[in-house]
């Protein structure tokens, strides 16, 4: 007789391997970062790209008009 699990054993091991999953990809994304820099420095240098060419493809700026939640500040009136 084979045992059923339970939705709340499914969901336990269905959490347990989307954490493992998630650990699995944040290790490959720093075992490649250092190559893909590699690469990307390459590309620059072949095709001589300046920091003004690449400006509006970087994010350069901080969240200047903006809160750390992303919601923007609220207009404050300068006082006279």
């Amino acid at each position: 007789m084979s045992e059923q699990k339970s939705a709340s054993q499914q969901l336990d091991e269905a959490i347990k391997a989307a954490e493992a999953a998630a650990q699995k990809v944040e290790e490959l994304k720093k075992a490649t970062r250092d190559e893909d820099l590699k690469v990307v420095l390459a590309l620059i240098s072949r095709h001589g790209f300046t920091q003004t060419d690449l400006k509006s493809a970087l994010k350069t700026r901080g969240t200047n008009a903006k809160t750390a939640t992303g919601a923007k500040r609220p207009y404050v009136r300068k006082k006279k």
